[in-house]
């Protein structure tokens, strides 16, 4: 599409003016290094496209292009088939499914993520229309057709929203629905409720106005979500210099997402077609932008992979460690060696017990 083209081009040059104009102490030698990061169509990519705009990257030396694609299984595809070397995706439910499927993938650095809770997921929630008798009680939706994505981070929220409500997924109608369509299907009466993530959940409710209620939104407890760069462990381990660049400039890029939530939100429009401004404004304030993983992310990631064993989701006979999930080197050695781009961030918790949001 030529709007997409213009904005690579647009992109990688203003990238090549970041390098060039970038302090002697950081300035790389040799030629930039290539990089397809493969990441979701919505705003929990926001820290990427903060990235790329301002040149984090390539002050680093790296020439990332981002590729924009629709769900987190997409996201694995790529990746497995070469397309990509880095994927940006759930560290709990996409990582759980690739592994149980043996495809050995693991979370280098999150740049989504609330450190101080075993699981919140505040880009998600459950969208209903009042005229179909959806409220804020769980029981309306009994009987509804609800529009969510197969395989997806958004099924197990909707899953496990139902069970904390002592209601089972064949109590409702399920029908598999893209998320950037939602609004469109709620709006025109397609389905009852939707369950998507940011911006489509803050499009909805503004979309429909008095018409709309937020059933859950952002709920603590359900699932895990915990978004961040995937890569295949063999590339991990040879690659560490330079996942270690990739990581100093996406910490840049989600502390700059944390300080400007509304110059982000401008950002993303470039990036996210017919994305609204006011939407983007509002689901960047409802989101959590912390890249550190601390034992309640280690205590979220675990259990949530070990959940979806027990319903069904996925096959195997479990995880055992957060170690799984996540490789810690990486990010323990950019937060020690660059305290700069954390310290506007509180204090961890020090054990599981200090923790907010315990799942089921």
């Amino acid at each position: 599409m030529p709007r997409q083209i213009a904005r690579q081009a647009m992109v990688a040059l203003a990238a090549s003016f970041a390098l060039l104009a970038a302090p002697a102490a950081h300035a790389q030698q040799g030629p930039a290094k290539d990089i397809v990061f493969v990441l979701g169509n919505n705003l929990f990519s926001a820290p990427a496209f903060a990235a790329v705009e301002n040149g984090y990257w390539a002050k680093q030396g790296l020439n990332v292009r981002l590729k924009l694609v629709a769900s987190g299984r997409e996201i694995t595809q790529a990746l497995n088939a070469g397309e990509a070397q880095l994927g940006g995706a759930n560290m709990g439910t996409t990582t759980a499914s690739a592994r149980a499927s043996g495809n050995m993938l693991k979370g280098v650095i999150p740049y989504y993520n609330d450190a101080a809770y075993i699981a919140v997921a505040g880009g998600r929630g459950i969208i209903g229309r009042t005229d179909r008798g959806v409220s804020k009680e769980a029981k309306s939706l009994v009987g509804k057709k609800i529009g969510s994505l197969a395989g997806s981070t958004q099924e197990v929220y909707l899953r496990e929203y139902l069970a904390r409500n002592g209601l089972d997924i064949k109590q409702v109608q399920v029908v598999n629905v893209p998320v950037p369509d939602m609004p469109i299907s709620l709006a025109q009466g397609l389905v009852d409720a939707t369950v998507p993530w940011e911006p489509y959940l803050s499009q909805s409710l503004r979309e429909l106005g008095e018409n709309s209620v937020a059933v859950s939104r952002g709920a603590p407890g359900l699932v895990a979500d915990v978004i961040g760069v995937l890569a295949n462990e063999k590339y991990i381990a040879e690659n560490k210099s330079l996942l270690e660049k990739f990581a100093i400039g996406l910490a840049e890029g989600t502390q700059f997402v944390r300080k400007n939530p509304e110059e982000t939100a401008k950002i993303a429009t470039y990036h996210l077609d017919g994305l609204n401004i006011t939407d983007a404004i509002e689901g960047i304030k409802q989101m959590a932008w912390d890249p550190r993983i601390s034992v309640c992310t280690d205590e979220g990631l675990l259990r949530t992979g070990n959940d979806m064993v027990k319903e069904g989701l996925i096959k195997g006979a479990g995880f055992k460690s957060a170690g799984e999930f996540a490789e810690r080197s990486i990010l323990d050695k950019v937060a020690k060696d660059q305290p700069q781009l954390f310290d506007d961030l509180p204090p961890l918790p020090a054990s599981v017990s200090e923790c907010k949001g315990a799942l089921k």
